[in-house]
């Protein structure tokens, strides 16, 4: 199985639903993605690997951004 990396998962990921967070753990920003059930935005801390996961909200929110304590 080929594993996708560099300007082809950039494509893929382009229109893909995400939230940036500022993680607070290493001072780094990456993006987290919805995964695939769709009730949560999930990843990890891209320096220390600190999952982080977000349930999806009912009403949502406007806020795209946030900070992961």
């Amino acid at each position: 199985m080929e594993s996708k990396s560099g300007p082809d998962m950039d494509k893929q990921n382009k229109n893909r639903p995400h939230l940036g967070i500022m993680f607070k753990c290493c001072k780094v920003y990456s993006r987290i993605y919805l995964n695939k059930k769709g009730d949560a935005f999930v990843g990890w801390c891209p320096k220390c690997a600190a999952k982080l996961e977000v349930k999806v909200s009912p009403t949502g929110s406007t806020k795209r951004f946030f900070t992961a304590e």
